[in-house]
C-alpha cells in the first residue's frame, strides 16, 4: 500500500513540475493556431497599449474572434467582462462569451446586470495578477496545472481593453482575440 502510495504522489509531483507555466504576456499567441487580420489588430493594440487594467468596478463588452478548430476564426463573437470588488475591497475579475448572437447582447450591460450574472467561482477564482504592464487572471487545476490564462491591457484615454485569452496549454488549446469597451465605469 505504501508502494502505491508513494507512486502516486510520485507522478502527481512529476506532473506539477512539468506542467507548463503560464506566461507573464501573450507573446505567442499568434502561434497557438490561426491568427487571422483581425486577430493581429488585437494583438498589435495589446502590444502597443503597455498599462494594466483599472480595478474600479466596472462592464465592457465588445467583440471577440476564436483560434479554435470547432470555430470559424472570421466569424466574430461577443463577451462581456466585470471588474468588481468583493466585500473586502479585493478587486476580481468575470467574463462571460456570447456565440452567433447577431449584435453584442452586453451593450447595455450595466453593473447591477453584470453582478447578477455573476457567479460566485469567479469570486473564488478571478483574482487579478496585477504585472507592470498587463493584468492577468490565472486558472488552474487542483492539481497544479495551468488552465486559462486571460490578459488585459487598457488604454487610459478611452477606458478600451483588449482582451486576449489562452484557453488550454498544450495541444489542446485555442486563443481568443477581444476588444472591449467599457458600458459603464
Amino acid at each position: 500500500m505504501k508502494k502505491i502510495i508513494l507512486s502516486a504522489l510520485t507522478l502527481w509531483t512529476i506532473n506539477s513540475l512539468a506542467a507548463p507555466a503560464i506566461p507573464e504576456l501573450p507573446t505567442d499567441a499568434c502561434e497557438r493556431g490561426v491568427c487571422t487580420e483581425k486577430m493581429r489588430s488585437v494583438l498589435n493594440n495589446f502590444n502597443s497599449t503597455p498599462f494594466a487594467v483599472k480595478l474600479t468596478p466596472g462592464v465592457y463588452s465588445g467583440e471577440c474572434n476564436h483560434s479554435d478548430r470547432t470555430l470559424d476564426p472570421n466569424v466574430t463573437h461577443y463577451a462581456e467582462i466585470l471588474i468588481d470588488n468583493l466585500e473586502n475591497g479585493t478587486p476580481y475579475f468575470s467574463s462571460i462569451f456570447a456565440f452567433f448572437f447577431p449584435e453584442n447582447p452586453y451593450a447595455s450591460w450595466d453593473l447591477a446586470r453584470a453582478r447578477q450574472s455573476t457567479t460566485d467561482n469567479w469570486k473564488r477564482y478571478g483574482k487579478i495578477v496585477e504585472g507592470s504592464q498587463a493584468s492577468r487572471i490565472e486558472v488552474y487545476e487542483d492539481e497544479g496545472a495551468p488552465v486559462n490564462a486571460y490578459y488585459m491591457r487598457q488604454d487610459p484615454q478611452t477606458g478600451t481593453i483588449y482582451y486576449i485569452i489562452y484557453f488550454g496549454f498544450g495541444s489542446q488549446n485555442s486563443t481568443s482575440f477581444c476588444t472591449m469597451t467599457p458600458n459603464s465605469l
